[in-house]
């Protein structure tokens, strides 16, 4: 009964993990303050950005820049596609990043009271925070100040690099030096210096923001894009506060939602399902604080054309988000130059690249984003548990060179780990039972005299259980506890980790990563819940419920009437997984089919050929041994 009721707990669990995955709310970064809503507005320039390509490309990544803004309008990565069967979905790779550079929603005098429904999306945007606009001016007519994203720097080529350089009318220069590294990243350095003697004893305030264009993967089960803040702990990194978009157009009047003021941060991140945009300060004071803006999705166009129109209040239109580190720049002589080093990170979420000490505390952005985001996370050790699954799938890879055969060797390697102490539990059981049989004339017995009274029942029953050492096996749950992290790690490792992305089976099975779309019904068969998200027919999922349910009703039947409730109850679990898991990756899936065929066949092959001993024997055995 027990281990039965622990079953059902933990089945339970899960289903609370899965639905809480899948139907989360968004996640608010903690420790935050809404930020004071800026009193000036922005304008925006009426032309296409200036100057523009200008390229930075190595190996890896390929990139455009404009003099605009000396800011980046559109990052290729040439290792990588958008869709399977596809080389490349352009002549230089899959577009990872895209500022959606465009004159045709800004309105024809560049001002606009509905300014941010003109959001530009530059990525590594440079902006000035400062109220007073040391750089750039108010314009004290119409309250809107040009920003440092729409003016026109000058621009210098370096060897794989770019050196912006603007200098405002009151003597401010500001330089922005940006060169394409060996890998995913670009090293920056953006500085200041005054030329004329009354700016001395004053401060530039700045932002560098990731933008909001990157890619993000439409997924149920991985709320993309986000945004994190890193947080510090005596010089050591503590945490990653997180973030997803969400609002409503009516009712909000400015772009920042959210702040941080905590000082020295050490990184701010914008992520999508497999990649990241993370922008690092690489001097020790870090960022002196961080802002997170919401921006229009670029999925619906026809919304940014109708400032000022009447939209419908209860949709969520927020489906982009930028994220800004603030530091400030203030040179202490005439002429001289006061300087921040940066370094933007924008690539796969791959733990063996950020790994390498060139990202410094970067290396632990996977962990926070993907493993340690919700309490079910950390009670089952998933930035533990998940790191060590991958690494035993590439591993198994390394020799078959095919990850769902990786997986099958992985569910192999589980169930052999724990099929000693499921022995041993089986035992334990079966001898708990053979003691119960001898005893249960005598509790039957006491249930008879004591009906009406609890407590005396109570205390005749343990007397029977202390003078027979009677206690149910500890260990009777232990194999499905031990499964159960392996379940929610290769849950979450299967959910975010880029290692699967357009890894193919066979057959139909061409994306682990993605539910195994045999068929395409164009759109829901049914709109009714749970069935409405089944737009394509599946096989892995369904496959897997008849497994289960066909596992579940093979084994032996409780006899007590509360186990045999309890046995329906949990009848129902496989059938309420598959309704959920239905659209989950087919790595998953093919997991659990495995692990399924495996208990069938130790049901069927090894309980015969090595049989756990029945109530009745080790009644038998246990008389004749007296």
């Amino acid at each position: 009964m027990g281990k039965r009721i622990f079953s059902l707990l933990l089945w339970g669990l899960a289903a609370v993990f899965i639905m809480q995955t899948c139907f989360a709310p968004d996640d608010k970064g903690q420790g935050t303050s809404m930020a004071n809503q800026r009193t000036w507005f922005e304008s925006f320039e009426t032309q296409p950005p200036a100057d523009y390509p200008l390229i930075l490309e190595n190996e890896f990544v390929y990139s455009q820049w404009s003099a605009t803004g000396a800011s980046c309008g559109a990052v290729y990565l040439k290792k990588f596609n958008e869709q399977m069967h596809v080389d490349n979905a352009t002549e230089h790779g899959m577009k990872i990043f895209d500022a959606k550079w465009s004159d045709g929603n800004v309105p024809a005098n560049g001002v606009s009271d509905h300014s941010i429904y003109y959001r530009r999306r530059d990525a590594f945007r440079l902006i000035e925070s400062s109220s007073n606009g040391l750089v750039t001016s108010t314009d004290p007519d119409n309250n809107t100040r040009p920003n440092l994203d729409s003016l026109t720097w000058e621009v210098t080529t370096l060897d794989n690099g770019l050196l912006f350089t603007y200098v405002s009318e009151n003597g401010v220069e500001l330089t922005k030096k940006v060169v394409l590294g060996d890998g995913y990243h670009f090293d920056a350095t953006i500085g200041a210096t005054f030329r004329e003697q009354e700016l001395l004893g004053q401060s530039v305030e700045l932002e560098i923001g990731t933008g909001g264009g990157l890619y993000i993967e439409d997924d149920q089960f991985y709320p993309n894009p986000y945004i994190g803040v890193a947080v510090l702990d005596h010089g050591v990194l503590d945490d990653v506060d997180f973030a997803n978009p969400s609002g409503d157009l009516d009712g909000i009047s400015r772009d920042v939602t959210q702040s941080w003021k905590a000082p020295n941060i050490p990184f701010v991140v914008e992520g999508s399902k497999y990649f990241v945009s993370a922008i690092r300060a690489t001097d020790s004071n870090g960022f002196q604080g961080a802002k997170y803006e919401t921006l229009i999705d670029q999925n619906h166009p026809d919304f940014t054309g109708r400032a000022g129109s009447t939209l419908n209040p209860d949709a969520a239109y927020w489906l982009r988000a930028s994220v800004n580190g603030s530091f400030s720049l203030e040179p202490a002589l005439l002429n001289s130059t006061d300087d921040i080093s940066l370094q933007w990170y924008i690539g796969p979420k791959d733990s063996d690249i950020l790994s390498d000490d060139t990202y410094g505390s970067m290396s632990e952005l996977i962990n926070y984003a993907d493993y340690e985001r919700s309490f079910f996370y950390r009670i089952f050790f998933t930035s533990s548990i998940a790191p060590a699954i991958l690494w035993l799938l590439q591993m198994f890879y390394g020799l078959v060179g095919n990850y769902g055969i990786a997986i099958i060797l992985l569910t192999v390697l589980v169930k052999a780990a724990v099929f000693p102490i499921m022995r041993t539990s089986q035992l334990k059981m079966a001898t708990y039972q053979a003691k119960m049989a001898v005893v249960k004339p005598q509790l039957d017995a006491i249930n008879k005299k004591y009906a009406d009274d609890p407590q005396k029942k109570n205390q005749a029953t343990m007397e029977i259980y202390k003078k027979h050492r009677l206690s149910p096996p500890i260990g009777g749950c232990l194999p499905m506890f031990l499964q159960m992290p392996i379940f929610i790690g290769l849950f979450q490792a299967l959910r975010s980790s880029i290692l699967l992305r357009h890894e193919p089976f066979f057959g139909w099975i061409d994306d682990l990563s993605q539910p195994d779309s045999f068929i395409d019904f164009g759109g829901p068969l049914v709109d009714f819940p749970l069935l409405s998200s089944m737009t394509t027919l599946n096989i892995l999922p369904i496959i897997m419920v008849v497994l289960w349910v066909y596992h579940q009703r093979s084994m032996p039947k409780p006899t007590d009437p509360q186990q045999a409730q309890m046995h329906k109850m949990m009848a129902m679990m496989p059938i309420i997984f598959g309704f959920v898991l239905y659209n989950y990756a087919a790595g998953l899936s093919l997991y659990m089919i495995i692990s399924s065929l495996i208990g069938i066949f130790e049901q069927k092959v090894i309980r015969k050929r090595w049989p756990v001993p029945t109530a009745d024997e080790l009644k038998k055995t246990s008389s004749a041994t007296k």
